[in-house]
């Protein structure tokens, strides 16, 4: 593969998850740590890495949209960013203890659970 496609990919898959990231609210290293492990073969530890950095800029841009919609509880925000900071240095430390594949079973039993539960909360608030 080509620099030159290999960027471009990269560049899609980056506003795929970029996007489903904003829609759906889970992030878009839901879709951007597996299109990085199983379509251009990068370990999950870069692969988690890259994820966290794109984030950064992904969660900016969708909270400066929401914030301006009125959709942001700045207290709650607040109180949430100093939590996932802790639990992301904590994460951080493991992450580099734990083997990649156990990271990878991990990451898709939590894939797994959140699916199960968007799927259930949609069908509970069907009439």
């Amino acid at each position: 593969m080509t620099v030159l496609l290999l960027s471009a990919s990269l560049f899609l898959v980056s506003i795929a998850a970029g996007l489903l990231g904003a829609l759906t609210g889970l992030g878009g290293g839901v879709v951007l740590v597996p299109a990085l492990v199983l379509l251009f073969g990068v370990d999950i530890h870069y692969a988690m890495g890259a994820s966290l950095l794109s984030v950064i800029a992904t969660s900016s841009g969708a909270a400066a949209a929401f914030f301006r919609e009125g959709y942001t509880n700045l207290r709650i925000g607040m109180f949430l960013e100093l939590a996932a900071v802790l639990g992301a240095i904590g994460g951080a430390y493991a992450a580099a203890l734990l083997n990649a594949h156990v990271i990878a079973i991990m990451f898709g039993i939590i894939l797994l659970g959140s699916a199960y539960f968007a799927l259930r909360r949609h069908d509970e608030s069907d009439p």
